[in-house]
């Protein structure tokens, strides 16, 4: 009989991945041409899609990637979802696997944050991703949950934390990452994550303006 899948110890790539610059070297080019701050996501329900609208919204470039087939949870990416990312740059892998789109977005960012209220499978995935990868990574997954018990006349030190964590790292590609829709659906987390992910988006537009964005 069988044993369980194989997976990777904590501190290696899961099996058969391989890095951006020899799986994807015309993505890796698309994604980090140009010395802009820049936004990637996964292309996901929830956190990334959320995440990408917003960042459109504030007139930073936007990158998704997504696995084989634009797979999403509940299916390919729509065309009413595909609209809602007019403007933003589509690609997707040659794998079809999850894990290996997480990866592969790690790898290709400078620096990632992390919004995780509901506790995703995935969202562990790319925090072990940024570790083994040395990517620095800032989790707000406890501040927004601090934000669903606040009175909505509290201040969000969202911005302030963001601000200083990017003059810190001071990235070109910027991964945002999270819940998939239906955890924070099911969780009721949907308005805080949202109001959340525009005060990181905004934080990171006034950084790229006052500094002139990395490479300047």
């Amino acid at each position: 009989m069988p044993g369980p899948p194989e997976r990777a110890p904590d501190d290696a790539p899961p099996p058969g991945w391989r890095p951006a610059c020899a799986a994807e070297p015309l993505l890796v080019s698309a994604v980090r041409t140009g010395p802009a701050l820049r936004v990637l996501t996964g292309g996901q329900t929830g956190v990334d899609l959320t995440a990408a609208v917003a960042a459109l919204a504030a007139g930073l470039p936007v990158h998704l990637v997504y696995p084989r087939g634009l797979r999403t949870e509940d299916g390919p990416l729509s065309p009413q979802r595909r609209q809602r990312l007019r403007g933003a740059r589509i690609d997707e892998l040659g794998s079809a696997e999850f894990t290996d789109r997480t990866w592969t977005c790690v790898d290709l960012a400078d620096a990632v944050i992390l919004i995780d209220p509901a506790g995703g499978d995935g969202c562990r995935e790319t925090a072990r991703a940024a570790r083994c990868l040395g990517r620095p990574l800032l989790d707000l997954s406890g501040l927004a949950g601090r934000r669903a018990q606040a009175s909505p006349a509290e201040a969000s030190p969202a911005g302030p934390l963001v601000t200083d964590w990017l003059q810190r790292t001071s990235p070109r590609v910027l991964m945002l990452a999270g819940c998939r829709g239906s955890l924070l659906d099911r969780a009721g987390l949907g308005p805080v994550v949202t109001s959340l992910i525009e005060a990181v988006i905004g934080a990171a537009r006034r950084w790229r303006d006052e500094t002139g964005g990395p490479g300047a």
